[in-house]
């Protein structure tokens, strides 16, 4: 699979911040302006937790079909790794298996290098409807990895560091990085802390405004918990990164994280 986003990072600990002398932020720097209606229209996927408390996640084609459905997993990481690799198998046709069910249905399953099922597809009348299916499904699978390595604008951004760690930056609508990740070991957890993003960056007591060693401001979005899950870039002033939190908090709920 295409990395999502690939460019170098250093850590997030506050020191190594003020060591690489972080670029300030000023207010107006972070453009909410950006709306779903924007997005082009393009296949995506559905990640959903069931009535039995199990994550599943479907792909959609551009005009909504449903192509290919998960297994059940215990956590939203987890399923966040399946849908990873739908991503890493999907786009070779000798990746996916077609089946007759014992209706004389035909359907087909997306299978990883050591042949387990990763998604499943709807059932068929006939067998040539169901390889259209599968060419469908790995146009799908093309079209999502070249909408995130082109997209632009306000935006997540998942990628792996220079020190092989996993991490995601929250775009502006200028593409200015108003939020940045601690490392994760791995793509489906730096993912995961995407989509904790998206859970908690709306309420504004999960924010924490403070100011730097060198006078500067900054603030840390927590968790319920209080653990962080990103941290802005530098203010000159207390007021100017206040306004950048609220623009944080106008901005995320208008951008599609999937």
């Amino acid at each position: 699979m295409k990395n999502l986003r690939i460019p170098s990072l250093l850590s997030l600990a506050l020191s190594s911040i003020l060591a690489v002398g972080c670029a300030t932020v000023e207010e107006g720097d972070v453009d909410s302006s950006t709306t779903t209606a924007e997005v082009a229209v393009r296949p995506s996927f559905d990640l959903w937790k069931d009535a039995g408390g199990q994550w599943r996640f479907e792909l959609l084609a551009s005009n909504g079909e449903g192509l290919l459905n998960s297994q059940g997993y215990a956590s939203r990481t987890a399923a966040l790794g399946g849908l990873l690799s739908v991503l890493d198998n999907g786009q070779a046709t000798a990746a996916y298996e077609l089946k007759t069910a014992v209706n004389g249905d035909s359907y087909f399953n997306l299978l990883a290098a050591n042949r387990a099922v990763i998604g499943t597809s709807e059932m068929y009348v006939t067998a040539s409807n169901a390889k259209a299916g599968i060419d469908a499904t790995v146009r799908a699978v093309d079209a999502y990895l070249e909408h995130w390595d082109t997209a632009t604008g306000a935006r997540y951004d998942v990628f792996q560091g220079a020190d092989g760690q996993f991490y995601f930056d929250v775009r502006a609508k200028n593409g200015s990085i108003v939020l940045t990740s601690e490392g994760y070991t791995t793509h489906a957890s730096a993912l995961n802390g995407a989509f904790a993003v998206a859970d908690n960056g709306v309420v504004l007591g999960r924010y924490r405004t403070l100011q730097a060693v060198d006078g500067r401001w900054y603030f840390n979005l927590t968790a319920s918990n209080g653990q962080v899950i990103a941290t802005s870039q530098m203010y000159s002033s207390k007021y100017n990164a206040e306004r950048g939190r609220n623009a944080v908090i106008a901005l995320l709920p208008t951008i599609e994280l999937l």
